[in-house]
């Protein structure tokens, strides 16, 4: 068995290593760590401060560079849409500045602005699928469409016809009745009562956010807004900022994303993926241009870019 010395050696023993652990530590070792973590705060400090000298000069460049492509865009852009007409089409929850820029280089193209339409969350809502589709009812009924459509699909049919058909629907007054029916219904806004079917989109993205399902939903119906336009008018492109991860939700998204991540769409459909600012705008008016000869392209520095910008034609 083992004996009271053997415990009282033990215990000796531990407390001797306490003693030279202490003794050493307040000693020649507290000097020496003291040392190496005075070295490391100064050595991060020096890398922070370096970091945010790098930071200050980047936004500099950035800013100089936005307001040198702002300075000339129009010489860049112009004529190049003279003899077209748009339609801004504005996404839930998309950047306003980005719309003002975008509506202010169709005129400096030379293209005639017909309206900016800005759809609603419940276009988008699952929950509001009983009341779009009497919207769509009363609108196509109000434009004098007829078709077989039902649902989503029906009131696609009837803000295709009014925004870019080539062979519109109706008079006037009945195009005007129709789009009525469509703002009362709190499904979207637009900027005039009397909407003159454009030949180009401009397609406003916004962020949206939620489970894998929601966000999958929301893209496919982004997805067939998109192709509707697309087959109808002569040029469409999507035009976006960059995503912003919404926090706690599984899944963020755009349409700019949306178009790229199918290839049904991808190959119809051309999206710029930093419109916001800078050279964004006058991207888009050149994406126009490469779409209105057939040439898709996907512009920007985001998932399936092809290219950073398009080739300027002369």
């Amino acid at each position: 068995m083992i004996d009271f010395r053997y415990h009282l050696v033990s215990i000796i023993s531990v407390f001797l290593a306490l003693a030279v652990g202490i003794v050493l530590g307040a000693g020649p070792l507290q000097a020496n760590l003291g040392d190496q973590l005075s070295d490391q705060v100064a050595a991060l400090r020096t890398e922070k401060q370096g970091l945010n000298d790098k930071l200050t000069v980047s936004e500099k460049q950035v800013d100089a560079s936005n307001e040198y492509a702002t300075a000339v865009q129009q010489r860049v852009v112009r004529g190049r849409l003279t003899g077209h007409r748009a339609v801004v089409v504005v996404m839930p929850s998309a950047d306003g500045t980005m719309v003002s820029n975008l509506e202010t280089v169709v005129t400096q193209s030379g293209g005639a602005l017909a309206s900016t339409v800005t759809l609603s969350p419940d276009w988008f809502d699952p929950s509001q699928a009983a009341d779009r589709a009497q919207a769509a009812r009363d609108a196509a009924a109000a434009l004098g469409l007829g078709s077989t459509a039902t649902g989503d699909a029906l009131l696609l049919e009837v803000l295709t016809d009014l925004m870019v058909s080539t062979t519109p629907t109706g008079t006037s007054a009945q195009r005007s009745a129709a789009l009525k029916v469509l703002v009362d219904a709190s499904l979207l806004d637009s900027t005039v009562a009397d909407l003159a079917p454009s030949d180009l989109a401009i397609v406003v993205s916004g962020d949206y956010a939620g489970t894998e399902s929601v966000v999958t939903a929301r893209s496919d119906a982004v997805r067939a807004l998109v192709t509707a336009f697309a087959g109808k008018s002569r040029a469409t492109v999507v035009a976006g900022g960059e995503t912003l991860a919404a926090a706690g939700q599984a899944v963020t998204s755009n349409a700019v994303q949306a178009v790229r991540e199918k290839s049904e769409t991808a190959q119809i459909v051309s999206t710029v993926d930093h419109a916001r600012e800078g050279d964004g705008p006058a991207t888009v008016v050149l994406a126009i241009e490469g779409s209105l000869d057939e040439k898709i392209g996907h512009y920007g520095v985001s998932a399936g870019a092809t290219a950073k910008v398009p080739r300027v034609l002369p």
